[in-house]
């Protein structure tokens, strides 16, 4: 046999030999030395959003912290009940108020709306809610199909006007000495409203924080409204609102008035323990409204020299008394109230007198300042006073509460949407918070310590939220 050839590698085959040498370079590099390190584009964190707020949820019951700047507070309430807003308008424009639709495109959103006056702060609050919700929803989610467009901040001071061109019920009775067992002021409420999903089926506890010239509360609301129904400050001052029909004239709808659900949320932050009526009507008057309000308002404790309990006759009629009348006890025959007790709802008893036909009032009324009140022999605890609350409640038969429709235009089903019991010597609320299916008398309350929750109101209290 010839001598073998070398074989020649062609430059195709040393190339692929060449590959192969350093493809196992590479695995014996994995396998015992470590893979190495690729380039790689460092994957982009989602800023961190600062929501100075928490919300918790349990048992039926909501409740909303704040604290921080108006504008961080406003924030925090958008971030946190962003879907529940709206959902709530997506429902309520879509359904029982789907006929005012119209309405509202044309004359409440871009006519009323406007001749409201918020303060700089009340805007900031505003405009940091409607960030908060931008933040928290996409784009598509903001938009609102009844509307056919995105919620934008005059929604939401529509939302903050609602008490204002949608009349509110309600009634609430305030008792104390003989009538209470330990003689201090106890108060009842019902907030009696078309029993819409934003507010009976959204409805919230909110609790703020103090700030600069203002003292914390805790508050019953509705979310995207940063004003109050009912609540009670760190001084144990209570105040509720009702409604009472009064025609404002064309030059008082023109001027800049202050929402009625804003004006009891900032008799919260200024008044103050035994002076609190007082105080709460000359605050009143500095703030032109537009209809007819009785505010009771209830002070901490029994005073000897100033009333611990009035019921502020509050409306546009600045000639009476610069358009804020107080009442102590109610000036018609017709009723003995013991001295003890101050009974409200939605009617002015003391200015102007009654007509004749005017003079027997509702049947809540009737009810709540009977004759009976005087006899009752077992001083009123908490319990009682929800009894007493219950007798006014709606639907009057007890039966279960429906969801607000509208028929021919008139919104149908309202309820008691809310009941609440107040201990102001204690700082102590007791909330009820309706729900559809259920009658206001059949819902377990919940007790709220004013003072404790507004002084944990910070970032402690996110931790728990949800």
């Amino acid at each position: 046999m010839g001598a073998m050839r070398p074989i020649r590698l062609t430059h195709q085959a040393a190339l692929a030999q060449d590959l192969r040498r350093l493809s196992l370079a590479f695995l014996f590099a994995a396998l015992f030395v470590g893979a190495p390190v690729l380039a790689k584009e460092a994957p982009t964190k989602a800023p961190e959003v600062k929501v100075n707020g928490s919300f918790t949820e349990a048992d039926g019951h909501r409740v909303l912290t704040v604290w921080g700047t108006a504008r961080e507070r406003g924030f925090a309430h958008g971030y946190l009940m962003a879907e529940r807003i709206l959902k709530g308008l997506e429902h309520d424009l879509g359904t029982a108020l789907k006929p005012m639709l119209p309405l509202y495109k044309s004359l409440v959103k871009n006519v009323v709306v406007p001749r409201f006056k918020f303060s700089a702060e009340e805007t900031a609050e505003l405009e940091g809610l409607m960030e908060g919700i931008k933040a928290k929803l996409p784009a598509e989610k903001l938009v609102l199909e009844p509307l056919d467009r995105e919620v934008d901040l005059n929604d939401l001071k529509a939302l903050n006007t609602f008490g204002d061109w949608y009349g509110l019920g309600c009634s609430s009775v305030a008792a104390w000495g003989d009538l209470t067992k330990d003689g201090q002021p106890l108060v009842g409420r019902n907030f009696d409203f078309p029993a819409f999903e934003l507010i009976i089926g959204q409805q919230v506890v909110m609790v703020r924080a103090p700030s600069e010239g203002a003292r914390g509360q805790v508050a019953v609301t509705y979310p995207g409204c940063i004003g109050t129904l009912t609540g009670m400050n760190t001084d144990g001052v209570f105040v509720a609102i009702h409604d009472v029909r009064v025609k404002p004239s064309m030059a008082k709808a023109l001027r800049g008035n202050v929402p009625r659900l804003i004006a009891v949320r900032r008799l919260l932050e200024k008044t103050e323990g035994a002076a609190a009526c007082g105080q709460a009507q000359d605050f009143v008057k500095q703030w032109p409204t537009l209809y007819g309000n009785n505010l009771m308002v209830v002070a901490p404790t029994t005073s000897k020299d100033k009333p611990c309990a009035a019921v502020l006759e509050y409306d546009c009629r600045d000639d009476i008394d610069g358009g804020c009348s107080m009442r102590f006890i109610d000036p018609l025959a017709d009723y003995e109230l013991p001295i003890a007790c101050l009974a409200c709802t939605n009617h002015h008893r003391a200015r102007p007198e009654p007509k004749a036909k005017d003079v027997r009032p509702r049947w809540r009324y009737e009810l709540l300042a009977g004759r009976e009140v005087g006899e009752n022999v077992k001083p009123f605890d908490v319990a009682g006073m929800f009894a007493w609350m219950t007798q006014a409640a709606y639907p009057r038969d007890g039966s279960a509460q429906q969801r607000a429709t509208t028929i021919r235009g008139k919104s149908r089903h309202h309820g008691t949407l809310h009941q609440a019991v107040a201990e102001t010597s204690t700082k102590t609320l007791h909330v009820k918070l309706g729900c559809i299916g259920k009658h206001i008398s059949k819902i377990e309350a919940h007790a709220y310590d004013v003072a404790a929750l507004v002084k944990q109101a910070g970032p402690r209290a996110a931790a728990g939220s949800r």
